[in-house]
């Protein structure tokens, strides 16, 4: 009898203390105070919706691998050919059948576009730090990172002065900011598809993103599935999903990195800086505001969750990998 009491009793201890843990600074679904932000979980709170023009956000898995002949037919005659490590070894050690499928693919070596005539380096994390993919969706598509309406499609968005607001990117006629979005290529089962469809600009942006992971060395997959494994999947699931073991437990759900539109609108430094401090915070630093839209800023920020600080947990190197597997579950890797 007494041991059932007991444990009644501590059933109401930890009730209470997720009670607590639900309404710790201000509580769920409570008004951001100012300079604060709110708390959500996977929805957009209201009255604080972004103004930004939105970039038409994929609604099918971007793919790595459907991007790699994308960005070869598009891309590769200003930035380069791309080899993943992997690739390198087995160049490099004559492997049977290595050299015959990077022709088939126009990426062997010495192919016309193998050297890069313009930056930035894809095969290092620092040109993606402080961008977002859909910022550089628009850069692709519409020629500029800053975009505005104009009729069924969107242009560079000007100031009063008629100058561009944002980075401006060349399109194939060779002007820049005229964008890619009507001429971008995509063989699908032999046929050239083009128009106006985003999911092959979301593809080849993928692509490019995800260089600095293969390029790396052999097994860097492993090591960001590892870390992933160890630390993220008990509570966001082994996809991703914020469906792991403890997420029932968990008030507001771990985030679903299945939400593209979400993710797509992080940036790296973003999501290094949130796995680093946890979900306890209240604002975030003026630094990290900077690199982040006013769609990401209002949308998709938590004031609170139940994620721990991995800055005491994790080394630098091992949050960077967090940050990848965090990325991976919203694209197809090659």
């Amino acid at each position: 009898m007494q041991i059932k009491q007991i444990n009644w009793m501590l059933s109401l201890v930890a009730l209470a203390g997720l009670a607590t843990l639900g309404c710790a600074e201000g509580g769920l679904g409570s008004k951001a105070r100012k300079g604060e932000l709110i708390q959500a979980s996977n929805e957009v709170p209201a009255g604080l919706e972004g103004t930004e023009v939105e970039a038409p956000y994929p609604l099918g898995l971007p793919s790595a691998v459907k991007g790699r002949g994308i960005y070869q037919a598009n891309c590769a005659s200003c930035h380069g050919t791309h080899y993943t490590a992997q690739e390198r070894l087995d160049l490099a050690a004559n492997k049977p059948g290595v050299l015959d499928r990077l022709k088939a693919e126009g990426r062997e070596p010495g192919n016309p576009n193998e050297k890069a005539k313009v930056g930035p380096d894809f095969g290092t994390r620092d040109w993606r730090f402080q961008r977002t993919p859909a910022e550089l969706y628009q850069l692709v598509a519409y020629g500029s990172d800053k975009v505005e309406p104009k009729g069924n499609t969107f242009i560079p968005r000007t100031g009063k002065d008629g100058k561009p607001l944002g980075r401006l990117h060349p399109g194939p006629d060779g002007r820049m900011g005229s964008g890619w979005m009507s001429h971008i290529k995509d063989d699908r089962g032999g046929v050239s598809v083009a128009a106006n469809d985003p999911m092959p600009v979301w593809h080849a942006i993928y692509y490019a993103w995800s260089r600095s992971i293969v390029g790396v060395a052999p097994d860097q997959y492993k090591k960001v599935w590892d870390v992933y494994g160890q630390n993220c999947n008990v509570c966001h699931g082994t996809m991703g999903k914020g469906d792991g073991p403890l997420a029932r437990t968990i008030v507001p759900a771990p985030f679903n990195f299945h939400n593209r539109k979400a993710m797509a609108e992080q940036t790296d430094e973003f999501l290094y800086w949130r796995i680093s401090e946890g979900g306890q915070f209240k604002t975030i630093p003026e630094s990290i505001q900077k690199t982040m839209s006013r769609t990401a800023l209002g949308l998709y920020v938590h004031q609170w969750s139940a994620m721990p600080a991995w800055k005491g947990v994790l080394t630098p190197e091992q949050r960077w990998l967090a940050v990848d597997g965090v990325r991976l579950k919203s694209y197809e890797q090659d």
